[in-house]
């Protein structure tokens, strides 16, 4: 094929490509790491297990990139003249190939297993939800291992050789069709509980003014295992018309299932610490809030003096004050059901001179 990119550049550029996005990677592992230790997100069993995911698949990914640099320079080093860079990355069963694409598989696998395990906690733990995902991770560990003992087999470049094709296509294939699965119902799960709370009122009645909105992290779920489906549909269309850059993006398909993994737990890690800064900010405010006044000592209930208690009240800039005069005072039933019905939508603070509030 004329156009077919030459392996010693694909080798080349696909070790290139790998430890540029293994550097982007680190640096969210290590942002992901710190936030989940400052923050004690440890605590539950199942942030347990994500957080040893996490560190397994930093250590699994720091170890293809230091293989992949050890066949850098063998191939173009060590052995540049014999065998030279093109048979060296072409032959599938040299050690380091047969490694790499074992940590490959590995990682992979990692990622799976991680989605699945979110998928069941999402879905309270139902074992018929991820009946199906669990089937077709299973195939992929059964291809996988057919196809490095079939790499040890064949011969020199024979990565799109037919004893190979159908076992790596079903690879490719799988991995598509599991992570589209186990995103999808990840977030119909929290769609439906987000329209469910909304149909009841859950999310406007909230009187904290705090974000309970799932949508937010449907949105980190969808957007980052969308980088990993994406990944993986050029690795499947690459491998379909036998092009050698199917190297380059194989590699770096090992830190991009890292970067999907770290940017889940990062973004919701700091979309739940947003939604508790707010809700303790209008806690806050809501304690602050001057509910009556007490005119004979001078001062609050709140216990300010009454100079920073009305300026307080002036800087509020509520549309409107309602004053109760102390005499023909009701019940306290009564006389909330009178501040009730004369209350519109906008705000109001109420005054009760000379009397105890209901």
């Amino acid at each position: 094929m004329p156009s077919q990119l030459p392996l010693d550049v694909s080798g080349l550029l696909s070790v290139w490509a790998e430890t540029l996005v293994y550097g982007l990677y680190t640096s969210l592992f290590l942002e992901t790491a710190f936030v989940t230790i400052s923050k004690r997100r440890y605590k539950s069993l199942a942030n347990k297990i994500i957080f040893a995911s996490s560190f397994l698949l930093f250590c699994l990914i720091t170890t293809h990139v230091g293989i992949n640099l050890y066949r850098l320079l063998r191939g173009y080093v060590w052995l540049a003249a014999d065998p030279g860079p093109a048979s060296y990355f072409g032959d599938l069963s040299r050690w380091d190939n047969i490694a790499h694409d074992a940590i490959n598989a590995v990682v992979t696998w990692i990622g799976d297993a991680l989605m699945i395990y979110r998928c069941y906690i999402v879905w309270d733990k139902r074992i018929v939800v991820i009946l199906l995902p669990l089937v077709l991770m299973a195939i992929s560990i059964a291809a996988n291992c057919v196809a490095l003992h079939l790499f040890v087999r064949v011969g020199e470049g024979a990565i799109f050789a037919d004893t190979l094709v159908h076992w790596m296509s079903t690879i490719y294939a799988v991995a598509f069709v599991q992570n589209t699965m186990t995103s999808g119902l990840i977030a119909f799960r929290l769609w439906r509980h987000e329209r469910i709370a909304n149909r009841i009122g859950g999310r406007s009645a909230s009187t904290d003014g705090s974000q309970t909105s799932l949508m937010p992290v449907v949105r980190i779920i969808v957007e980052s295992a969308g980088i990993y489906v994406v990944v993986v549909l050029i690795l499947i269309i690459l491998y379909a018309i036998d092009s050698n850059a199917q190297y380059i993006v194989q590699e770096t398909f090992v830190p991009i299932v890292g970067i999907a993994f770290s940017l889940i737990n990062l973004r919701i890690a700091l979309h739940h610490e947003a939604v508790a800064t707010r809700r303790t900010t209008m806690e806050s405010m809501r304690w602050k809030m001057p509910s009556a006044r007490n005119d004979t000592v001078g001062t609050t209930t709140t216990g300010l003096p009454e100079s920073e208690y009305t300026s307080s009240l002036s800087t509020m800039q509520f549309p409107e004050v309602l004053p109760l005069r102390s005499r023909n005072l009701g019940t306290c039933e009564e006389e909330k059901d009178k501040i009730d019905s004369s209350v519109s939508l906008e705000p109001k603070v109420v005054i009760v001179h000379g009397a105890e509030a209901c």
